[in-house]
């Protein structure tokens, strides 16, 4: 009885300091003075380091800024710094660090359910810019056109973050770059060497994007024909261990009692 009083004690307490733990970060991320500050380092680390700080955000997927990820992190390291400093009951210190793990995962999944969006509506997009271009549009103006447009395709959203990029001052090749960088897939690659040679050596943009989506529509055809292909296998374990059992006790239990009762 004590132990159920003391885990629910420590699972109230768990909960009070994460609730505590968002309040204080949201107060962190909104103070302006926090976040020059952050800026401020951010801008006087030194180049590799900030070149890491770039290929993180790009890897997490996120519109944060550099000096807002360092801010994050930095409360991320002081919490857990807490964590393993303060003599806490060994329980809460389990809730604690199995919280922060549980926030890492869902990190990941987020990030891997954000690149599975984007490579199935990727070759909807690409029949997009295509079209735009055979109507008469040069790239940029199909860039802008596409970041005018509202819906909640993330195919889409990463187009506009392009042509944000662009009209900050950044080139084409290096906003493109910073595409690959964030969604490392052969895909975008073929995307981005074509829009380049396109720019560079001429040629039909247009035609090369629906050749493009065309293969990405073949290689999500197999990979579906693989996944339908590959149930079959993996329906095998569960038949064997769970319904082929009982299937062979209901078809020879009868027999088996009838041979003892007949003994």
């Amino acid at each position: 009885m004590n132990e159920l009083v003391i885990l629910i004690c420590t699972a109230l307490a768990g909960a009070l300091c994460i609730w505590m733990a968002i309040e204080i970060y949201g107060w962190l991320t909104a103070s302006a003075r926090l976040l020059n500050f952050s800026a401020r380092i951010c801008q006087r680390l030194p180049a590799p380091v900030q070149k890491i700080i770039r290929y993180q955000l790009n890897r997490n997927m996120t519109e944060m800024t550099a000096a807002q990820w360092l801010l994050q992190k930095a409360f991320q390291l002081l919490v857990l710094i807490l964590i393993l400093l303060i003599p806490f009951h060994w329980w809460f210190r389990g809730l604690l660090i199995g919280v922060l793990l549980v926030y890492l995962l869902y990190q990941y999944q987020q990030r891997r359910e954000y690149r599975q969006k984007l490579l199935k509506q990727w070759p909807a997009t690409l029949d997009m810019i295509a079209m735009l271009i055979h109507a008469g549009l040069s790239f940029r103006a199909v860039l802008h056109t596409i970041a005018s447009l509202s819906g909640n395709s993330v195919a889409l959203a990463e187009i506009a973050r392009v042509n944000r990029q662009q009209q900050a001052g950044f080139s084409i090749e290096e906003t493109l770059d910073d595409l690959y960088s964030r969604i490392r897939h052969p895909w975008i690659h073929l995307f981005t060497a074509a829009v380049i040679q396109a720019r560079a050596a001429g040629g039909s943009l247009a035609d090369t994007l629906e050749q493009q989506a065309k293969q990405a529509r073949n290689a999500q055809l197999l990979a579906a024909e693989k996944k339908a292909q590959e149930a079959a296998v993996k329906l095998l374990l569960p038949l064997l261990v769970c319904f082929f059992p009982v299937t062979f006790l209901l078809i020879l239990g009868p027999v088996f009692l009838g041979f003892l009762q007949g003994g």
